[in-house]
């Protein structure tokens, strides 16, 4: 493979706010590696287009959001006949790399009918990439991909979690907390109402409380969850929500990650937010209800997953938090 690939399609099935996050190490190995022109960026995420928008910050200059593929692209057998097709959106013959992120063959198939010189998809342990290697397939999602690309390169990397925070956020974020207090910081509320991935909140109080001692507990929590801030004000000691005093547009996700960057350590579930503490630099606590090693973030992080202690996350006691945050 060429050490210089000008035009990258990087297909991302996954729809949520923390699965484009969890793309950025991928978009950095390629920045690093391949030399590219453009990175081309599609994602079955429902029109969000997360990079256009929320996550405009954490987006690399090359990187463009395709919006013109069909919606949910791959998930449809139709799709198939129209693949070939959509090179006739750029202003090019083929892209020199696909790189699909998936495990469905159906998908696979489809996106490997785009015009390419070369595609990579970890489907049945990367049989229909090109270049092929014989490897064993990594758990976490990202983690194979990387190791896969290193296979190509010749080189032994470990993921890169290093973003640029601009200015405004991180004076923001010193202003909001000064250095004469520390902090730690909570993220207890998912954005996926019908999946189980919360703590109790009665055990976030009790370890909220623990840690108070010494520390401000500081909840990254939306303004839309009234009650459940109106119960950590009441039962927690001088509990802190920054996103209370913060103007309109500097909620962002990237103001998170500013100040997940002055915090002792966080703890949080698997939510978008853990993605976005996952570039602060901190040390994080996440704890997961499953699919820990597939979605977990690969870097200064202590993930407990409940699927290996056979306990669901809402039973997850404070004791069992605390403990895990200071044996880890």
């Amino acid at each position: 493979m060429e050490k210089k690939l000008e035009n990258i399609l990087y297909i991302n099935t996954g729809g949520g706010i923390g699965d484009a996050l969890m793309c950025l190490p991928i978009f950095h190995y390629i920045n690093e590696n391949f030399s590219s022109k453009n990175i081309f960026y599609y994602s079955a995420d429902l029109e969000n287009f997360w990079f256009e928008e929320k996550l405009k910050e954490y987006k690399p200059n090359n990187l463009i959001t395709i919006k013109n593929f069909p919606s949910q692209f791959g998930f449809n057998k139709n799709h198939s006949k129209i693949s070939k097709k959509l090179i006739k959106n750029f202003d090019f013959n083929y892209f020199d790399l696909i790189i699909d992120n998936q495990t469905r063959l159906k998908n696979t198939f489809i996106y490997r009918k785009i015009p390419h010189k070369y595609f990579i998809s970890p489907s049945l342990n990367f049989l229909f990439s090109n270049p092929l290697f014989f490897t064993k397939k990594k758990k976490n999602l990202i983690v194979r991909l990387l190791f896969y690309l290193d296979k190509i390169t010749g080189k032994k990397t470990t993921p890169n979690y290093q973003i640029d925070i601009p200015e405004l956020f991180l004076n923001k974020a010193k202003e909001l907390m000064p250095n004469d207090q520390r902090y730690i910081g909570f993220s207890i509320t998912a954005g996926h109402p019908t999946r189980v991935k919360e703590i109790s909140i009665q055990e976030i109080i009790k370890v909220a409380n623990y840690y108070s001692r010494d520390f401000i507990p500081t909840f990254f929590i939306e303004d839309k969850y009234i009650e459940i801030k109106k119960l950590l004000k009441k039962e927690i000691n001088n509990s802190f929500f920054p996103e209370e005093n913060l103007e309109k547009e500097l909620k962002k996700p990237i103001m998170v990650t500013a100040m997940g960057r002055l915090t002792e350590f966080n703890i949080s579930i698997d939510n978008g937010i853990s993605h976005m503490l996952s570039y602060s630099n901190s040390k994080n606590y996440i704890f997961f209800n499953k699919s820990a090693d597939k979605f977990g973030p690969s870097n200064n992080s202590a993930i407990y997953d409940c699927e290996k202690t056979k306990k669901s996350i809402d039973e997850l006691t404070s004791d069992e938090i605390i403990n895990f945050i200071n044996n880890n």
